[in-house]
């Protein structure tokens, strides 16, 4: 992947200071600096993808072995870095074999039929603080929704954590009998950590 690149690095990383976003500053430093090669994408052996459902008051934490994701950069403009995440949903696991059987049934992921989810960012980061909030489109289950993620980058520059939540109707996550949020909460958190490499 090449970065389109229509100011030097330094002018850019001055600007984007001058913009307030200190906990984006390492990155920028990162990414800049490799300005021919600004496609990072995710260490799936350093990086993890995890969610917590609520099943009858209670959490039910799971994971997501199989992922895989890239960031594209661009130095003059570092709140437009995009960030696309591809997920194995037949990879899901919450340690419970029986369960996972059940959420890759066609009433909740149907996995069989949908077996990737897809979450692309808009390229319209805002930065507080040391955060991002970068909104998205995830495609899961043949629906596409708007979903926004809250970003914190380590100051390495090269690990990202976030977390997001999700409304599980909006994507016929849960239907028939596990419809009702009495049984089973609406709101799923979504919380990753990825660690970035050329």
């Amino acid at each position: 992947m090449e970065a389109v690149v229509s100011m030097p690095a330094q002018q850019a990383r001055r600007e984007f200071r001058l913009r307030g976003a200190p906990g984006f500053s390492a990155l920028c430093l990162l990414l800049a600096a490799s300005a021919d090669a600004a496609g990072f994408r995710f260490d799936a052996d350093d990086s993890e993808l995890r969610f917590t459902g609520n099943y009858g008051g209670e959490p039910v934490p799971g994971v997501f072995r199989r992922f895989s994701g890239e960031v594209e950069f661009d130095p003059a403009a570092p709140l437009a870095t995009r960030f696309r995440t591809e997920i194995d949903i037949a990879s899901l696991d919450t340690d419970y074999a029986d369960r996972d059987d059940t959420l890759r049934a066609p009433e909740f992921f149907d996995s069989s039929a949908h077996p990737t989810a897809v979450w692309q960012s808009d390229g319209a980061c805002t930065a507080t603080g040391a955060r991002l909030s970068c909104p998205g489109r995830l495609m899961l289950k043949g629906r596409t929704h708007p979903v926004v993620i809250d970003i914190a980058i380590a100051a390495d520059g090269r690990t990202i954590e976030g977390k997001a939540t999700l409304d599980r109707s909006r994507f016929d996550i849960g239907a028939g009998e596990w419809a009702d949020p009495q049984t089973i909460a609406t709101a799923v958190q979504v919380a990753f950590r990825l660690r970035l490499q050329p």
